[in-house]
């Protein structure tokens, strides 16, 4: 496949999270470890020079990579983080997004953090777009695994983005992911464990559920009344003709 692979000292199988890669981890011949990733279907490799990306070793047209490996544990893992590890989070979105692309992929298994560093991993889709969207994205993921995007995170990033804007760009993708064919071709793929199978499962119920929130107001009996009767409480008594008592 890759002429490096032919004088490896070691080729293993790689634990992780991964849903649409099989990867291995390679200890190279003169010492240096690397990531074989393996996509489940062909694609075409990314067309970007990416800062602060890992260093692409090896690569072929099937969208096979063999990719510099980070040391650390993944975000998911790593919860809970310092504010150190949040602001370096916070200024790795910040070095992708100040040139004008997007990670596209933004979970919690591809964020490799350490002390006090981060580096988001595999690099399959980046494209250009609208920094927000790739924010929302990535608070919609901290959702799944319980977790909320602290002060620290933004102040890496270097400024908060509006929060009212932030929450309209997080509905929105919420609503294009559930209606995306991810689920149907997670549910068909027979390569995926049971863990991985019952975890997209309980990410699609959570954000049914958290959509659904969004949509749901506690009314006051003042704004109940409003909605019935098209008229505020206290403007009724108002038109009344006289009372009987009074």
């Amino acid at each position: 496949m890759f002429r490096l692979l032919e004088t490896a000292v070691r080729v293993e199988p790689l634990e992780g999270e991964g849903l649409t890669n099989v990867l291995h981890l390679v200890t190279l011949a003169d010492g240096r470890k690397a990531v074989l990733r393996q996509p489940k279907i062909a694609r075409d490799l990314p067309k970007f020079v990416v800062p602060g990306a890992p260093e692409i070793l090896a690569h072929n047209g099937r969208g096979d990579v063999l990719v510099e490996y980070v040391e650390g544990r993944t975000l998911a893992d790593a919860l809970p983080v310092s504010d150190e590890v949040w602001r370096s989070i916070g200024q790795a979105f910040r070095k992708v997004h100040r040139v004008g692309l997007l990670h596209n992929d933004v979970n919690l298994h591809n964020i490799i953090v350490g002390d006090g560093t981060a580096t988001l991993i595999d690099w399959d889709n980046p494209g250009q777009g609208n920094p927000l969207d790739e924010l929302a994205a990535f608070e919609e993921h901290l959702y799944l695994h319980g977790a909320v995007l602290p002060q620290a995170f933004w102040t890496g990033y270097g400024h908060t983005p509006d929060l009212g804007l932030l929450r309209v760009h997080r509905i929105a993708g919420c609503i294009g992911w559930l209606a995306s064919e991810d689920w149907r071709e997670w549910e068909t793929d027979r390569t995926l464990t049971p863990a991985n199978l019952a975890r997209v499962r309980n990410w699609r119920r959570l954000l049914a559920e958290w959509l659904a929130d969004q949509f749901r107001t506690d009314y006051s009996a003042a704004e109940v009344a409003v909605l019935q009767h098209r008229q505020r409480p206290e403007d009724r008594d108002e038109h009344r003709g006289p009372q009987h008592g009074e």
